[in-house]
């Protein structure tokens, strides 16, 4: 037997490269996108709510690899190794990964085009109706506790992105704070921006731990147009643990000026420890005090309750894993909605076939490969 000609089937090797394309695929496409919305904010997606059809690659890949270990149980079923080149002459390891690698980047094209690119030609005033609001986040270590059925920043940030998916309209602002307060996104339209600045928020941004609601509120306050005549408002998302001020002072001197404030307490009355986790996010047991005792971080709802009473608001108290924001929507919608004027990107230009091009590319490499891996006889 002419051992030049045989070709074992080589699952394991395959796939590694295969699953090697598949990671550098996925982390240049992050790394792009996001690169691309920082530094082009003119580029955007017409269908990026779509973005999950991307998840078709990765599951077409398992299936891949499993029809090729499928086939490669069958082959050894029928015959010993050495003989599947004289058997089995078309059946080639390179040229199925190379055959699927033009097939999965042809389709990552097209799906990639369904979420249609387009890029802003000009920026122009755009008019809308609704109100200002400010979003209060806490992000002192206590709102790590999860006693909310995950951790309580994490529910906190998930109930911001619902209530910024609410909108329409409205201009939105974002303060993160501890024992000190920050703007982290000045009042905009730009929802997406938000969203991504949302999305980097932790507990180790504000490094003054506490909790400083009254703080958060005057940040708020002070974040808002004075020119604009839209109705405003705040509502803070905390566990009001160890606040370190008047917050109902704050409330009230806010109300005074026509701001309402509502609060959403995150946590349980009952309390939880603060779980530590090492940089791998294996669990290293809890925060302790100084005589090694768990610490336990419980919902203050009684000063939260009498600060939205002071300023006019709503109190809600998160649940296992859900925060209605029903009451804040309510109260947004019962106030005067001002026009507003906004300078956005107009005009867009749309680059989708420009990807469905790319995808008709990888399919004729596709078909070329037939023509040029050509099955040899022993």
């Amino acid at each position: 037997m002419n051992t030049r000609h045989q070709r074992k089937f080589k699952v394991f090797a395959n796939g590694v490269a295969l699953a090697l394309a598949e990671v550098i695929f996925w982390v240049a496409l992050f790394v792009g996108y996001y690169s691309i919305k920082r530094i082009a904010p003119n580029v955007q997606l017409e269908n990026e709510a779509w973005w999950a059809i991307l998840l078709v690659l990765p599951f077409s890949l398992a299936v891949f690899m499993w029809g090729l270990r499928q086939k490669q149980q069958w082959a050894k079923a029928l015959a010993d190794e050495d003989l599947w080149p004289e058997l089995l002459p078309q059946w080639r390891p390179q040229l199925h990964g190379w055959r699927f690698f033009c097939w999965r980047m042809a389709l990552a094209a097209m799906l990639i085009g369904v979420l249609d690119l387009k890029v802003g030609a000009r920026l122009k005033e755009v008019k809308s109706e609704g109100v200002d609001l400010m979003v209060a986040l806490d992000v002192s270590t206590s709102m790590e506790a999860e006693d909310t059925g995950s951790s309580r920043i994490d529910l906190a940030k998930q109930s911001i992105q619902r209530l910024v998916n609410a909108l329409d309209g409205d201009r939105m602002g974002l303060v993160i704070f501890a024992g000190d307060a920050f703007v982290q996104c000045p009042i905009t339209t730009d929802y997406g921006a938000l969203k991504l600045f949302l999305d980097g928020v932790t507990t180790d941004l504000v490094p003054v731990q506490g909790t400083a609601v009254g703080r958060a509120i005057e940040v708020c306050t002070q974040g808002f147009d004075p020119e604009s005549p839209a109705s405003k408002i705040v509502v803070v998302f905390t566990d009001g643990e160890n606040h370190e001020d008047d917050a109902v002072a704050m409330a009230e001197d806010a109300l005074d000026r026509g701001i309402e404030v509502h609060t959403v307490g995150m946590g349980s009355t009952s309390g939880a420890p603060i779980p530590l986790y090492d940089r791998f996010g294996r669990s290293r047991g809890f925060k302790t005090d100084a005589d090694g005792n768990p610490i336990v971080t419980a919902l203050d709802d009684a000063t939260l309750i009498q600060v939205a009473e002071a300023g006019n608001g709503t109190y809600v108290q998160a649940g296992n894993g859900f925060v209605n924001i029903a009451p804040i929507i309510g109260a947004m919608n019962t106030l005067n909605q001002t026009e507003t004027s906004t300078v956005a990107y107009t005009d867009f230009t749309h680059h989708f076939h420009w990807f469905f091009m790319i995808a008709l590319f990888f399919i004729l490499a596709e078909g070329a490969l037939n023509l040029t891996f050509k099955p040899r006889m022993a």
